[in-house]
């Protein structure tokens, strides 16, 4: 067995994060895989050399426009398969990718906000259930699923409980069924009711803790006795959100 260390981040545009030298403080801690999600790029449009630098494999999915979307998968290790969808193709607008490695398979996510009209609300239900229908037919698997859910599961969870944004009720059932399939919310293994952010509107909201932890590892029920550690990393700054990490035994 070896440790295995994730993390997760919804950096709101990587090349701003590089170019400002915020990426830095997240590769100093040797990840053995990172996940950017919201990275409004392409791998086209990478600079190249930080990608040779780096010393990762990396793998890109395209958002819905310059503005919105957009995964990167950075991993030491090559996986076997990389798909780009959860059960449709039209998950694959830089929203899903499934990297499947020897000894477990890797669910990296961004979920669509799905504010502003009901009909974007429903796109959100659509893709969460879309994931749904994954978990339950791979919950006997190794899984981990990882990214910014845009979900605040429970009051725990979000410090404005009359919020209308993250915590419908339609939303948090989602992670209930998730949960219900075995999946275990790791950082709640270490950190049973403790309220931490992982998202906040703006600086304000960050220094006075009024944020939502919309940003999770979810792990199968195989995989909860391996978990080892998983933390918010409220120190790196750059983004709305904070990064999270998972060091797991596998």
């Amino acid at each position: 067995m070896s440790e295995l260390k994730i993390i997760s981040w919804n950096v709101n545009g990587i090349r701003t994060r590089i170019k400002n030298k915020e990426v830095d403080s997240v590769l100093e801690k040797e990840p053995d895989i990172v996940l950017f999600q919201e990275t409004k790029t392409s791998y086209e449009k990478m600079d190249k050399k930080f990608l040779d630098k780096s010393g990762y494999e990396s793998y890109f999915l395209k958002g819905e426009s310059a503005r919105t979307g957009g995964l990167a998968s950075f991993t030491k290790e090559k996986p076997k398969i990389v798909r780009r969808f959860f059960i449709r193709s039209s998950d694959a607008i830089g929203r899903a990718s499934v990297l499947n490695f020897e000894d477990f398979s890797l669910v990296h996510l961004y979920a669509p906000a799905g504010t502003g009209t009901k009909a974007k609300l429903n796109e959100k239900l659509e893709y969460l259930k879309n994931l749904l229908s994954f978990a339950e037919n791979a919950k006997d698997n190794d899984i981990i699923i990882a990214g910014d859910f845009n979900v605040a599961h429970n009051e725990a969870d979000i410090a404005d409980l009359d919020t209308k944004v993250t915590f419908t009720a339609e939303e948090r059932e989602i992670l209930d069924k998730l949960e219900s399939f075995g999946f275990v919310d790791a950082f709640r293994l270490f950190n049973s009711e403790e309220k931490q952010f992982t998202s906040w509107k703006n600086q304000e909201a960050r220094e006075n803790n009024e944020g939502a932890r919309l940003d999770y590892f979810f792990v199968s029920e195989s995989l909860k006795d391996k978990v080892k550690s998983c933390e918010i990393l409220s120190d790196v700054a750059g983004s709305k959100h904070a990064p999270i990490e998972l060091i797991i035994e596998l």
